[in-house]
């Protein structure tokens, strides 16, 4: 049949042409069209189209054939999975995007994980938690992570070469607290930040075998610790020289040193009082004297110039000149009394 008129029955009525061919090749711009000609016929034209067909792609895949650029108009997109919450949700108004929620407060906005091969996001722990292990708590509490991953299975799931972990309060910890780290591709630590909520203060350098090379420690009541704990160590302020010398110094400062207090330790002079010990005479202190200009024993003033006292050693050798002038001072004492005793008789 090419042509067939219905009555007049509501939603039916009208003319429906079937299996109709065209008579032309004849094409428009808009696709297959009906018109009619100069003599009255009725033409189906059909159309070649030379474009890709652009497919829905909201119920199948599609590709498209430009760019397109979607104008939100104030009005929210949101991408939703089965969760509610949504899994991407681009606001309309302040274009910003949320990732896990749809209440974006900045311009990326991510509730939950965000984890790329070398870098870790996640969001804090609530205090009372309860972990069955350490290396459960380091993997759900690293709120940042980022370089190569240093190991596998757990305490290394979220972990990486720089870690930051906020500790809530737990079955584990009593006090909250925040650690710094810095792991070598090795998985040894280099360094550690950490400090407790309202408690300890820690502060660590390590060397490649995990030994301390450096470690400020504060208990939290005001008492801080500096120390460098191993044997090979050096201190060096204003100055990377330690030698001097014959002698290698483990602290070694440029510039003056003020403290309330210095404590040595060294030998001590006390053997000028051995009945063995040579005392000079007094005739014999006074050539030395005239001949260098210092006393015996006792540095000149150029060699102190020259290579500096050695602190213990010095108070030994002043000791010890004390001590002689004691010995002097009795003998003397001893000789007055016999002229004393004289004059008398």
């Amino acid at each position: 049949m090419r042509l067939k008129v219905t009555s007049g029955v509501a939603g039916t009525s009208g003319i429906q042409l079937t299996n109709v061919t065209s008579a032309t090749t004849t094409t428009t711009g808009n696709g297959k069209g009906l018109s009619v000609d100069a003599n009255g016929n009725i033409i189906l034209t059909p159309v070649v189209n030379t474009t890709p067909t652009i497919t829905n792609i909201y119920t199948s895949d599609g590709n498209l054939s430009a760019n397109r650029t979607v104008t939100l108009s104030n009005n929210n997109l949101n991408f939703n999975s089965a969760s509610a919450g949504g899994n991407l949700f681009i606001n309309g108004s302040t274009g910003n995007v949320g990732i896990g929620n749809t209440t974006p407060a900045s311009k990326l906005d991510v509730s939950g994980i965000l984890k790329a091969n070398q870098v870790v996001f996640t969001s804090s722990l609530a205090d009372g938690q309860t972990f069955p292990s350490y290396l459960d708590r380091n993997d759900k509490c690293v709120v940042a992570g980022i370089g190569k991953n240093i190991g596998t299975g757990t305490g290394y799931i979220n972990t990486r070469m720089l870690n930051f972990f906020d500790f809530p309060a737990s079955n584990l910890d009593i006090k909250s607290s925040f650690l710094l780290g810095i792991e070598d591709r090795n998985n040894f630590g280099r360094f550690r930040m950490a400090g407790e909520t309202g408690g300890t203060t820690n502060f660590i350098v390590l060397d490649k075998t995990q030994i301390e090379l450096f470690k400020v420690f504060d208990d939290g009541n005001n008492n801080t610790v500096l120390t460098l704990p191993k044997a090979n160590s050096y201190l060096g302020i204003g100055t990377t020289t330690f030698v001097d010398g014959l002698d290698t110094y483990r602290l070694s400062v440029k510039g003056a040193i003020r403290a309330d207090r210095v404590r040595v330790y060294t030998t001590w002079a006390d053997y000028v009082f051995n009945e063995e010990y040579n005392l000079p005479s007094l005739e014999d202190v006074e050539q030395q004297i005239k001949e260098n200009g210092h006393l015996k024993d006792i540095p000149s003033a150029k060699e102190v110039e020259v290579n500096g006292i050695e602190l213990g050693e010095m108070n030994k050798l002043l000791l010890q000149k004390v001590e002689e002038l004691t010995l002097y001072m009795i003998e003397m004492k001893k000789e007055i009394n016999v002229l004393k005793n004289e004059l008398k008789k």
